[in-house]
């Protein structure tokens, strides 16, 4: 019994993780403004010195993915190409994001460093430009610049067939209330 009460309260635990509280660090730099020229650690600026404590999306690097899986939005972009069923292919792939994590957390300098298409490009960019805040990276203890880059993957290969429309009325007749004055017969 003692090991169903932990895995219930286990897996509630883990859901209510899984929401995400992707807020969890802004109380950390309340009023923070990083607005002098430092060093930027990472990604196309420098390499990486072996003391540097990376920058931390709330949650992690899991949290991190599943933040952009969750909120790009397919693009219909065709690539030209039909499969065996006739449906048009779309342009797959990954768009790859660089972009800066100052001092006090918030991404910035965002770049697209790989690219697919326009929409695609457009598409990285905008979901990328709505990460929280992270929890800045460090060397020694103290905060730094670190430089970013994330894969937005395009992985749809066929768009979904389209619901049918729902078949439209032409009069208001088919709602008519029944009501027993009327003197029709509501059977």
């Amino acid at each position: 019994m003692k090991r169903f009460f932990l895995l219930i309260l286990s897996l509630i635990s883990l859901m209510l993780y899984a929401q995400g509280d992707y807020g969890m660090y802004a109380y950390l730099y309340e009023g923070c403004v990083d607005d002098e020229d430092s060093p930027i650690y990472g990604g196309s600026y420098s390499n990486y010195p072996p003391n540097l404590v990376d920058a931390q999306f709330p949650g992690g690097d899991v949290e991190l993915s599943l933040y952009i899986y969750k909120n790009t939005e397919r693009q219909e972009v065709y690539s030209g190409e039909v499969d065996e069923q006739g449906n048009q292919l779309l342009v797959t792939g990954e768009v790859l994001v660089q972009f800066v994590i100052d001092r006090c957390g918030k991404p910035g300098r965002f770049q697209v460093v790989q690219s697919l298409t326009e929409e695609q490009d457009a598409e990285a960019m905008r979901v990328i430009e709505s990460l929280p805040i992270f929890k800045s990276g460090s060397i020694d203890g103290i905060r730094v610049k670190t430089a970013y880059v994330a894969p937005v993957k395009f992985r749809w290969k066929t768009m979904p067939p389209k619901e049918p429309e729902a078949p439209a009325y032409e009069s208001d007749d088919f709602f008519q209330e029944w009501s027993p004055d009327s003197g029709d017969e509501w059977w």
